[in-house]
């Protein structure tokens, strides 16, 4: 691979997992469109969801204290069918389609994220999601995953929006993550295996990775609530722009 170009995806993958190890989001967000820029195929979807199991599994034992576990298991039982949907689609849709339909969804994100924002409204107590609204969240998240290796951003916002303190938000995705990933990386090595690209690419970056997740642990206690919100909608943006730009 050309030099410069693995250098432009090691920095990609530093910043990507320094912000998701500090918020719970941001990998897939960030590093994701890159490589789909960089390797225009399937290979860039594999590589991001080999990286985003790496930091779940990483952290999401250390916060296992701070997980709201009524919303996981919700989460979790949406995302068994939004995957195997997500999974099915990437067969059938073009890497163009696949941007196009990611961009829509992440802006519509973005947008409920901004107006709940501007109502002054930051995370508070109140009553719990109902089930039935937390699993079809589980289900829209795990499209985004199986379709683009990217279930975080949809539901990190919901939790956001519906009160969830920062802390919260962070080790329930986090935790989520070890399943939506699991079951992408699970998926990919039964029905379609893994490329020599893909697994020589995410070994080179491995220790850019590994930097990223310690500086992302290191900045995650001096976010607030605001700063928390405002990085997660500068996120959403980041991802809809680059989605789009890359068509």
């Amino acid at each position: 691979m050309d030099p410069a170009l693995l250098t432009l995806l090691c920095l990609a993958v530093f910043g990507a997992a320094m912000l998701q190890a500090a918020t719970g989001i941001g990998y897939g967000v960030i590093a994701g469109p890159i490589f789909l820029v960089a390797l225009n195929g399937t290979e860039a979807i594999q590589i991001s969801a080999l990286h985003n199991l790496a930091i779940a599994l990483v952290l999401a034992p250390s916060l296992r204290g701070a997980m709201d576990r009524t919303v996981l298991t919700r989460l979790i039982a949406g995302g068994v069918v939004g995957i195997t949907a997500g999974l099915v689609l990437q067969t059938w849709l073009s890497v163009a389609a696949l941007k196009l339909c990611a961009a829509a969804m992440v802006a519509f994100v973005a947008a409920t994220l901004l107006l709940d924002m501007r109502r002054g409204r930051g995370a508070a107590s109140g009553m719990p999601p109902a089930a039935g609204e937390t699993g079809l969240v589980g289900t829209l998240a795990g499209v985004m995953g199986g379709v683009l290796a990217m279930p975080g951003p949809l539901a990190a916002t919901w939790m956001s929006v519906r009160g969830f303190d920062r802390g919260t938000v962070r080790a329930t995705i986090l935790a989520f993550f070890v399943f939506a990933y699991g079951a992408n990386v699970a998926s990919y090595a039964l029905l379609t295996g893994f490329g020599t690209v893909s697994l020589r690419l995410a070994a080179w970056l491995l220790p850019a990775l590994a930097l990223g997740i310690a500086a992302g642990v290191g900045l995650s206690g001096r976010l607030s609530e605001t700063l928390f919100r405002k990085v997660l909608l500068g996120v959403l943006a980041t991802t809809v722009a680059l989605l789009l730009v890359s068509i």
